[in-house]
């Protein structure tokens, strides 16, 4: 998991800040008064990954290898933004 922290002046940058990641495609994780947790995951993996595992794994898992690959890509590329208000 990649973490990166943003700094905000206030609690009034604070909800700004909350606000525009939602935008951006963050989902709150946990929230205080001075800081907040927030999360995205990742893609699902590439068609190039994809087609390489299908090639070695299609004919004896019935793609169930795919959707493992998938799962994988999408917890592995998880990130994590902290917002704190400094003090």
């Amino acid at each position: 998991m990649n973490t990166s922290v943003k700094r905000v002046k206030s609690k009034k940058a604070l909800e700004s800040a909350i606000e525009d990641a939602q935008v951006e495609g963050w989902k709150l994780k946990t929230r205080g008064d001075t800081n907040a947790v927030m999360t995205k995951h990742g893609s699902y993996g590439g068609i190039l990954g994809h087609a390489i595992v299908m090639i070695f794994t299609a004919w004896w898992t019935f793609f169930v290898g795919n959707l493992l690959y998938a799962g994988y890509r999408y917890v592995s590329e998880t990130q994590e933004l902290q917002i704190k208000v400094e003090k």
